[in-house]
């Protein structure tokens, strides 16, 4: 099972006693550069499955957080404030948070409803296999090239994915 919050319902999460921090693998881990001049073609391959699946279905990036046991968090920075959501295999379940005093014992019965099948699904049919690629073509003239690459770079923003950051 995953969580996947807004930062500030990820603020709360983190508050739990077991909660543990953990940040995950780098997205950029193995971004391929082809081409001596300019950008050439960019593959981000994302290596943890449940982040590639959540970026196919969403086309949004999230970031890992850290885990309770087995139990992984995740930060999207679209989501509004007070939103999150718990995914189990292909089922989804979206939460409003609310502030009901002890963060723990509200996660934990929200999990035992969700293990008992008392909450309705949202389910979800995603491609786990399939890598996200922003393609060029090299040989393309430079000011269809430099039109092409913007686009990309736009396409990229909207995953909030930057492959030359904290390259050097």
């Amino acid at each position: 099972m995953e969580v996947v919050a807004s930062s500030l319902v990820m603020r709360k999460f983190r508050t739990i006693k077991e909660f543990t921090m953990d940040l995950g693998i780098s997205k950029t881990n193995e971004v391929q550069k082809e081409g001596n001049k300019g950008p050439g073609q960019i593959v981000i391959k994302i290596k943890d499955p449940f982040v590639k699946r959540y970026s196919l279905e969403k086309e949004n990036y999230i970031v890992k957080a850290g885990n309770i046991g087995t139990l992984g968090f995740f930060v999207d920075n679209s989501m509004s404030g007070d939103k999150f959501a718990i995914y189990d295999e292909d089922r989804e379940y979206e939460f409003i948070y609310k502030n009901t005093g002890d963060v723990r014992t509200y996660l934990s019965d929200i999990l035992d409803k969700i293990l008992n099948e008392e909450i309705e699904p949202v389910n979800l049919s995603m491609n786990l296999e399939e890598d996200i690629e922003f393609r060029m073509d090299k040989d393309l003239p430079q000011g269809e090239f430099i039109q092409k690459h913007r686009e990309m770079r736009e396409e990229m923003a909207k995953m909030n994915v930057n492959p030359y950051k904290n390259k050097y």
